[in-house]
């Protein structure tokens, strides 16, 4: 049950706990209906104890946001960091992202899949405008890693590598969204035989197999 932290780790706790919260909150009942006095009845504690961590709700949307694409680039940069061939790191990448997706879907909901929620040009001028920055620069991180990769590793032009990572992304969004929604299990109920041969299709699309 979250309280008043007395250090810095028991603050991080308690900020996990309040964003969990708020996200089971949107993810079951949209953001619309996401509020500190809700949070709060979830937790067992008053609307002031939330207050004490965030200072609105679209200020907690956006570390939840920060928070899921802090935890999608770990997952790009443990595929990297691992002792294998380039290709193989790329697949790394491109399992990762799915496996993420398929890991945390309340969280990937939020990140790729929300509409009518707070956005960055919204908070420009505003007192959320130093928090959107944030959000925005950790969230273009993963995208960023995987374009100066493929332009290092092709060796292309960085508006070819930009083209190939928006494709790949939006080809794995896709398939995550299909997953996650159950649709694609509606229709197929082999789901994980249908992602793992699409995703070696992606990867024999993408990824030369002299890839260097």
């Amino acid at each position: 049950m979250p309280r008043i932290a007395r250090n810095t780790e028991e603050v991080d706790s308690v900020k996990q706990q309040i964003l969990d919260a708020a996200v089971k909150i949107i993810s079951n009942n949209g953001f619309s209906k996401l509020s500190m006095r809700r949070i709060a009845a979830q937790l067992g504690v008053s609307a002031t104890t939330i207050y004490n961590y965030y200072t609105s709700k679209d200020e907690l949307y956006f570390y939840i946001r920060i928070k899921g694409f802090e935890r999608l680039f770990e997952y790009f940069e443990k595929a990297y960091d691992i002792p294998v061939s380039t290709r193989e790191k790329f697949i790394g990448i491109i399992h990762g992202y799915v496996d993420f997706g398929l890991t945390y879907p309340d969280y990937y909901e939020i990140m790729f899949l929300n509409r009518n929620v707070p956005k960055f040009l919204d908070c420009v001028g505003t007192p959320l405008e130093a928090v959107a920055t944030k959000e925005k620069a950790v969230a273009l991180k993963p995208f960023i890693f995987t374009v100066e990769k493929l332009q290092h590793h092709l060796d292309i032009e960085p508006k070819l590598a930009y083209e190939l990572a928006m494709q790949l992304w939006v080809e794995l969004n896709g398939l995550v969204s299909l997953c996650i929604s159950r649709l694609l299990r509606e229709v197929n109920e082999k789901q994980q035989r249908f992602v793992d041969s699409y995703l070696d299709t992606i990867v024999c699309r993408y990824l030369p197999v002299d890839m260097e």
